[in-house]
């Protein structure tokens, strides 16, 4: 089967598309024929030899997919053959076939088409575990996303809107930024060196209850100052860099909480609960239009080179999606 090659090619450090086996579909799996899957950060990094996948998974890249059901190994329920599905992935969408755990399925709402859908399960999925599990969000607070308009940026707030929150949105672009006006967002700040004060403007001078920190790196200072006393940091991303010097008196006078979080690395039970939970709150939040995926822009998968190179370089509003056919074909 065609998937995205998973080695960095040491002269010109690109990927390419090349033939790999298929894979088998075992006890508690389902085989998904992809129809498109979402490109992320992870992506990158895995290209880069830095983010390998963990023991025992794909190395082709691919965090996300849709596609349709094709075969059920022994011991699976809740699908069958031929369903519109979108998945959760420790790795392999990046291919024709992949096989995936029942357990990280989702179905595919009517209203979707499936290169919107493959945009969902990892922003979805990241958004819902750091703000409802991790970071314990409850109505009426005040949420600090940085990396705002990124793929879980953009997910991230419109739930924290339906879950009753308030969101402040930062990023680096101020003209991205007001695309989120779209999502009903009010409240945009650009990530400059004022933006701790600004961002104590619009809160009273109280400080936000809860960031979720999809930047870190030399930003991560500014950003804990942001929050209000016994507020809490969830970090998810890396995109400013991996090291910070912090302030740890500070962290200890306002009795912060700073939680680190991965999603990739989690064990197939633990995804299947946060699949199972995301589900019953947000499928049908995703069919009447409450929430939707933000796609930037559609590759084929032809083209991974250009979608990986697009995505880092340009800074895409959203997600970037790579679909098994030409767009719109």
């Amino acid at each position: 089967m065609l998937a995205v090659l998973p080695w960095r090619l040491e002269i010109s450090g690109a990927i390419a598309v090349g033939e790999v086996a298929a894979p088998g579909c075992g006890a508690g799996e389902a085989l998904i024929r992809v129809a498109a899957a979402g490109l992320n950060r992870a992506d990158l990094l895995q290209r880069r030899g830095l983010y390998p996948p963990p023991p025992g998974e794909s190395t082709v890249p691919g965090l996300e997919c849709s596609g349709v059901v094709e075969a059920l190994g022994p011991e699976t329920e809740g699908f069958g053959r031929g369903d519109r599905v979108m998945a959760l992935l420790a790795g392999g969408g990046q291919a024709e076939l992949v096989a995936v755990p029942v357990g990280q399925l989702l179905p595919v709402p009517e209203n979707l088409s499936l290169e919107n859908a493959a945009a969902l399960p990892e922003a979805a999925l990241t958004s819902w575990t750091n703000l409802v599990v991790e970071g314990e969000l409850r109505p009426g607070e005040t949420v600090l996303v940085t990396g705002a308009t990124s793929g879980i940026g953009t997910f991230a707030v419109q739930l924290i809107r339906e879950l009753g929150g308030r969101a402040i949105a930062a990023a680096r672009s101020p003209e991205r930024l007001e695309m989120l006006r779209d999502f009903g967002v009010q409240h945009l700040v650009a990530l400059d060196d004022d933006y701790p004060r600004r961002v104590r403007e619009l809160t009273g001078g109280r400080g936000v209850d809860l960031i979720l920190d999809l930047v870190a790196g030399e930003w991560l200072p500014p950003t804990l100052e942001c929050l209000a006393e016994r507020g809490r940091l969830v970090l998810v991303g890396l995109t400013a860099g991996r090291t910070a010097t912090i302030d740890l008196g500070l962290v200890l006078r306002r009795r912060l909480r700073i939680v680190g979080s991965v999603l990739r690395a989690r064990s197939v039970a633990e995804k299947t609960v946060l699949v199972r939970g995301f589900a019953e709150y947000g499928l049908p939040r995703l069919a009447d239009g409450r929430l939707r995926p933000v796609v930037d822009r559609v590759f084929p998968l032809a083209e991974a080179a250009a979608a990986y190179d697009y995505l880092e370089h340009e800074r895409p509003f959203g997600k970037v999606v790579l679909a098994m056919r030409a767009p719109g074909t």
